[in-house]
């Protein structure tokens, strides 16, 4: 009986070898493969008994405390979408590599409503240790709670010109957001991860994205526009910085041909205008014009300065200006960009 058990076994075997089989799909080398070593566990409450509307989001970041209030302080970031009310348990991933050896670190968290307003908020940043898999705990305060002081926020407001509309944006670095005032509406948007500039985005596809004082906004279901920062200093000692100094208030350059236009302070400044490289150079006394942006002449030849607030590059460099600018002068017409600068 063992013998005839054995000769089946040696057959079901060779059976078994004949057989293709199959063998699950590898992964793609690339593809990260995530661990529970790169995620922070936690859960957010608060005390209040308050029926959060429909629409509201929280949002957690990890945060440098060290990098405080600069754009590259967020580690990471995750948001829960149209939540209701507490607790929010949340799994936020990290990027190792983005770690700093003995770097400290802490969690900063938001609940804002549908409309972006600010609901509660963490009083301070709750300290977390890297690599401990415990849950976080913590509790927020209510954002409007006189009783409850908040760290004064470090605001950097600045304007923008994107597309064909100009607009203020007021950086909070304290908190890691940014508030448009767009002509449309107002939208507050959270710091997002970025390998360069410093990003703000929402989980609808809105996106403001800067690089000094330049940058992109992206509007959801909508084109990405290019941006240029408005009221960026001119750079010291550079021809607009020695133009501001001596008074003037709205310059503008072009090329093929070059030429330039300088227009001075006050409700009938002084124009200087440079023009076919420096062939032709005069000056004119101007008025603003009625109706549109920019000076026309009060005597002498007709001339018309038109500006339009909008993202301009003038194809000979990299720089960008937040003004369209368009020189007339009798039958001439002259394409640039310039920037006011009082």
């Amino acid at each position: 009986m063992i013998a005839v058990r054995t000769a089946l076994a040696a057959v079901l075997v060779a059976s078994l070898a004949g057989c293709p089989q199959e063998v699950p799909p590898m992964a793609p080398a690339d593809t990260p493969m995530p661990t529970e070593s790169n995620f922070i566990h936690g859960r957010a409450s608060y005390l209040e008994r308050i029926k959060i509307p429909p629409g509201a989001d929280f949002t957690v970041q990890l945060i440098d405390n060290q990098l405080a209030d600069t754009p590259k302080a967020v580690i990471a970031t995750t948001t829960l979408e149209d939540v209701a009310g507490p607790p929010y348990d949340f799994a936020l991933q990290y990027d190792p590599a983005k770690l700093r050896p003995n770097g400290q670190y802490g969690l900063s968290a938001t609940l804002r409503g549908a409309d972006g307003g600010l609901l509660f908020v963490t009083g301070t940043r709750v300290p977390v240790t890297i690599g401990d898999t415990k849950v976080v705990e913590f509790r927020m305060v209510r954002a409007s709670a006189g009783d409850a002081p908040q760290p004064a926020a470090q605001l950097n407001r600045t304007q923008w010109t994107c597309g064909g509309m100009t607009f203020a944006a007021v950086f909070d670095m304290t908190n890691g957001r940014v508030e448009l005032a767009l002509p449309d509406g107002a939208l507050s948007l959270p710091q997002a991860v970025s390998a360069s500039g410093a990003r703000y985005n929402d989980h609808l596809g809105n996106e403001f994205w800067t690089k000094g004082s330049s940058g992109t906004l992206t509007r959801a279901g909508g084109k990405k526009s290019d941006c240029v920062q408005a009221d960026a200093k001119p750079a010291s000692g550079s021809v607009w910085d020695k133009a501001k100094a001596r008074g003037i208030a709205f310059r503008a350059i072009g090329t093929e041909p070059g030429w330039l236009v300088e227009v001075g302070q006050g409700e009938t400044p002084m124009l200087h205008a440079e023009l076919d490289y420096g062939e032709h150079k005069f000056d004119a006394k101007v008025q603003m014009l009625s109706g549109l942006l920019g000076y026309a002449s009060t005597q002498g030849q007709p001339m018309r300065l038109v500006l339009e607030r909008k993202a301009c590059s003038d194809g000979m460099s990299d720089e960008r200006y937040p003004v369209d600018a368009t020189f007339e002068v009798g039958a001439k017409r002259y394409r640039g960009c310039g920037r006011f600068l009082d």
